[in-house]
């Protein structure tokens, strides 16, 4: 099982950044974002192929392997 990795910005120059003031969860590994996370990291870049059926609760990433159950991040 691979935990996401989330952005954190130190000395953020961005006036009312996402990620800083908001909390925006970014994996900084896979790219997913927010109500798009899996339960566990794919550990590679997916968000361009994946994210929106992640998003509409149509797959998720458990235990290492693509399944048809929604993430508990979706809305």
């Amino acid at each position: 099982m691979t935990k996401h990795v989330f952005e954190v910005h130190e000395d953020c120059y961005i006036q009312h950044c996402s990620v800083c003031d908001g909390g925006l969860a970014i994996c900084t590994v896979c790219g997913l974002i927010e109500g798009s996370l899996t339960t566990d990291c794919p550990g590679e870049d997916c968000w361009l192929a994946r994210g929106d059926a992640i998003y509409a609760g149509k797959i998720d990433f458990r235990e290492g392997a693509w399944v048809a159950l929604p993430s508990p991040h979706a809305p």
